[in-house]
């Protein structure tokens, strides 16, 4: 029985072994795909805006940030193979600011929360200031995520089979009830009627939460080429047709 048992045993080891290397492999694939393959970026020392613009083109990229949060900011020279994530990590390094994803390949920039002071790590109590400025980053951040979303349904409603095969720099102006009240082009897509479709759209649009108290205005939204657009407006098709 020892005998019989014996190779059984080894063998439901062995199974579990290369199940388990299985699922490891179709995790780092997975991470993998979700950070992008490595590719080349030649990026120098240029203002912020620009090479936001050029990280745009190369990765497919969106980004969504107030026009104040970049201005005066030199972005950092990236040279070399990176994956996306890593280059805009380089990229934004002795900005002060910080990327944070709203999806896997749609951005913002929020400010770098300051080091704690010495009072801190000594044990007194924080600044308010400190616990302000990170309370204030995470309402920007979640007020993105609210604003692509409803960037997308609106213009995926509005231009089902435009929608994310096209490049489009616009800044919106966004009053304290959420309502836009401006919107304007920044980057046009090359084909005028389309851009002014985008702005009519997004004139009448009026967004589910407010934004922050003080955040910096316009925000500029970069609306670039998306891998499988008719995935991204698929949740829209419904509300098209009633």
């Amino acid at each position: 029985m020892t005998r019989t048992s014996a190779p059984g045993g080894a063998l439901t080891l062995s199974w579990c072994l290369v199940m388990a290397l299985m699922m490891g492999a179709r995790l780092a694939a997975a991470q993998a795909a979700a950070e992008g393959a490595a590719r080349r970026f030649d990026l120098p020392a240029q203002p912020l805006e620009i090479s936001l613009s050029v990280f745009g083109r190369i990765t497919g990229h969106s980004v969504l940030v107030a026009s104040s949060l970049t201005a005066g900011r030199e972005a950092a020279a990236v040279h070399g193979d990176f994956t996306p994530r890593e280059a805009l990590q380089r990229m934004l390094a002795g900005t002060g600011l910080a990327a944070r994803y709203t999806g896997t390949d749609a951005f913002t920039l929020v400010p770098v929360p300051e080091a704690p002071s010495a009072q801190s790590r000594s044990g007194g109590h924080a600044p308010r200031s400190e616990g302000a400025a990170a309370e204030a980053a995470r309402a920007q951040a979640g007020f993105a995520a609210e604003l692509q979303a409803s960037v997308t349904r609106v213009l995926c409603i509005a231009q089902p089979d435009a929608f994310g095969r096209y490049r489009l720099g616009i800044q919106l102006w966004i009053d304290p009830a959420g309502q836009v009240g401006e919107a304007r082009v920044l980057e046009g897509s090359g084909l005028p009627q389309r851009d002014a479709a985008v702005l009519a759209s997004l004139r009448a649009l009026a967004l589910d939460a407010p934004p922050p108290p003080g955040m910096a205005q316009p925000v500029t939204i970069l609306l670039t080429p998306r891998a499988d657009p008719g995935r991204d407006c698929r949740p829209y098709r419904a509300v098209r047709a009633g």
